[in-house]
């Protein structure tokens, strides 16, 4: 799934014991009659999701888009939970033989489980959300406009949050332009910050109004792969993280990346936007950013943290805490959009006559400020994305 311009931010490799919950994230009793895949799901134990968050709520009435590489919707534990979706890739497209990592995201997010009682398999940290899939190709030359072909359509069904577990180094205007829109429409946008263990910014986290994720352990220390720098905004779940997988309808995967913590930041704003419909989407974040733990801020400090953000996500704080809603566009700046229209100045008749510097100065700047994003989207262009 990795090429030269995009990819999926996730390291599948099977870990060895899990480490001892940390303070930062409580230890919980697992269910008496779960599998054992439940019992490995470190992330609900650690937040107490079935003692804490569903009794709140389980985010039911929330559509959250998952765009990704491909989608088993026909595995045990995510049957009923997929809207009609939207496939954005090119027809030569082999979905099947990649359709791992999307299934893993949307079994975090709101995977159901399976067996009596649905206490046997993969269970989302939102369970009660709807999914929208969207499938697009990471190694096909127009990448990007087929995610911004998804994130327009998501925007267009009405979805509330849209996961995007993948990263690449290198802006696109055409992303960008979908992110300010999407933005402009009351929707949260939630992405990878990468797996390079790297100072480095990664796009679609990075552009501005995006949560930014990183990835935490199961004792809240930073995983040792995950990216960083002042564009963090959250960090969540990152390491040996147990989610579905797509080779049948009942097999499981171990992995590690930013991918899962984008996954459970994602369940965690569907959670408030079920929890608190009247908030904007700057509101939802600023819930998210205010009950997050940082466990690196130092006093008075007002900045996010190059590894953590602003904290470690906590769903029980964000959806409990007496927080105040805050202005409607919350916290983080917006992101604009390159590709719209340069606005025009209308000139008066009494000055459009020849030799008046108002019939130059217009024109000329017109073609000056369409001259400039001409260059920009051409050296854009020219700078693919990397493995």
């Amino acid at each position: 799934m990795e090429n030269q311009r995009m990819r999926c931010v996730r390291t599948w490799r099977f870990a060895g014991a899990m480490a001892t919950l940390g303070v930062l994230l409580t230890a919980m009793a697992p269910a008496a009659h779960a599998d054992a895949a439940r019992n490995k799901q470190w992330p609900l134990q650690a937040y107490g999701a079935a003692q804490k968050i569903w009794p709140v709520t389980t985010g039911k009435g929330q559509v959250v888009a998952v765009i990704d590489t491909g989608f088993r919707t026909t595995h045990v534990d995510l049957t009923g939970q997929f809207l009609p979706g939207k496939d954005f890739a090119p027809a030569s497209y082999d979905e099947a033989a990649n359709a791992g990592h999307g299934t893993m995201m949307a079994s975090l997010i709101a995977g159901h489980g399976h067996g009596p009682g649905d206490s046997d398999g993969i269970r989302g940290l939102a369970p009660g959300v709807t999914l929208l899939p969207l499938v697009v190709d990471l190694q096909d030359a127009n990448y990007d406009q087929e995610i911004a072909g998804a994130i327009r359509y998501a925007v267009s069904r009405g979805v509330g949050v849209i996961n995007m577990s993948i990263a690449g180094v290198t802006p696109s205007a055409i992303e960008q332009s979908a992110v300010a829109y999407a933005e402009a429409h009351n929707v949260v946008l939630v992405a990878a910050a990468g797996n390079d263990g790297a100072e480095v910014s990664n796009y679609p986290a990075s552009f501005p109004g995006v949560v930014d994720v990183g990835g935490a352990n199961q004792d809240g220390s930073i995983w040792s792969g995950s990216d960083y720098g002042p564009h963090i905004v959250l960090t969540g779940p990152g390491s040996n993280v147990l989610g579905d997988d797509s080779g049948t309808d009942t097999q499981y995967a171990l992995g590690n990346g930013t991918s899962g913590a984008t996954a459970y930041v994602s369940a965690i704003a569907a959670l408030v936007r079920a929890r608190f419909p009247g908030l904007t989407a700057g509101q939802v974040i600023n819930r998210l950013i205010k009950s997050a733990i940082d466990p690196d801020a130092k006093p008075g400090q007002t900045t996010p943290d190059p590894h953590y953000g602003y904290g470690v996500a906590r769903p029980r704080e964000a959806l409990t805490d007496s927080i105040p809603a805050g202005p409607a566009q919350g916290p983080l700046a917006r992101a604009t959009d390159p590709l719209a229209p340069v606005p025009t100045l209308a000139v008066s008749a009494d000055r459009r006559k020849p030799g008046h510097l108002g019939v130059w100065v217009l024109p000329v700047g017109a073609l000056l400020s369409v001259g400039c994003i001409g260059l920009g989207l051409a050296l854009l262009r020219r700078h693919r994305r990397r493995v």
